[in-house]
C-alpha cells in the first residue's frame, strides 16, 4: 500500500505587483510630508500661481507684469508670514507622518504581516522610518518609501527562496516515492518468479 505523504500548501510569495499599492500610498505620504516640511517655500509659490491665474483672467498678462507682480508680492508675503508658515508646515508634516505611520502600519499588519517574519529587524526599520519622518527638515527625506521598498525587497527575496526550497523538497519526495514504488514492484516480481520456479 503506498504511503500517504503530507502535501502542505506551497508557501506564499510576495510580488512587486502586490506590494505596489502600499508603496504608492507610502510615496503619497512622503510627498505630503515634503510639501509641508518645505511649506515656507511652497505656500508662497502656490499663492503666486493662484494670483497669476486669477489676476490674468481679469486684466490679462500685461506683457508679463502680472506674473512678476504676483511673484514679488508672494515672496514678500511669504517672508512676512514665515513666522507662521514654518511652524505650521512643521506641525503638519509631523501630523502627516503620524497618520502615514498608522495607516501604513495597520494596512501592512492586516494584509501582509509576513513582511516582519521575512525581515528580522523589519519592525525596527519601520519604526525608524516613522522616527525620521518626525524630525524637522530631515523629515523631507522619503523615509516611508525607502523603508517599505527595502522591507518588500527582502521579503520577496526570502519568500522566493523558501518557495524554491519547498518545490525542491516536493520534487525530492515524489522521486523517493517513485523509487519506493519501483522497488516494491520489483520485489513483488521477484517473489512471483521465485514462487513460479518452486512449482
Amino acid at each position: 500500500m503506498p504511503q500517504k505523504r503530507n502535501n502542505p500548501e506551497p508557501p506564499e510569495v510576495m510580488t512587486w505587483g502586490r506590494a505596489m499599492p502600499v508603496l504608492v500610498v507610502a510615496g503619497i505620504f512622503d510627498l505630503l510630508r515634503i510639501f509641508f516640511v518645505l511649506f515656507w517655500f511652497f505656500g508662497p509659490a502656490l499663492a503666486a500661481v493662484y494670483c497669476v491665474s486669477s489676476v490674468s483672467g481679469w486684466v490679462g498678462s500685461l506683457w508679463g507684469m502680472t506674473a512678476a507682480a504676483c511673484g514679488i508680492g508672494a515672496a514678500a508675503a511669504g517672508a512676512a508670514v514665515s513666522a507662521f508658515t514654518i511652524p505650521f508646515g512643521t506641525v503638519m508634516a509631523m501630523a502627516v507622518g503620524l497618520f502615514g505611520f498608522l495607516t501604513l502600519g495597520l494596512w501592512i499588519l492586516a494584509k501582509n504581516a509576513r513582511i516582519f517574519k521575512a525581515n528580522a529587524t523589519g519592525s525596527l526599520w519601520f519604526v525608524g522610518g516613522f522616527g525620521v519622518s518626525q524630525i524637522p527638515l530631515i523629515g523631507a527625506l522619503p523615509a516611508f518609501s525607502f523603508v517599505l521598498w527595502k522591507l518588500y525587497k527582502t521579503q520577496i527575496r526570502v519568500e522566493k527562496a523558501a518557495r524554491r526550497k519547498w518545490e525542491k523538497e516536493q520534487a525530492d519526495g515524489r522521486e523517493r516515492e517513485r523509487n519506493r514504488q519501483t522497488a516494491r514492484l520489483m520485489q513483488a516480481r521477484d517473489d512471483r518468479l521465485a514462487s513460479a520456479e518452486v512449482y
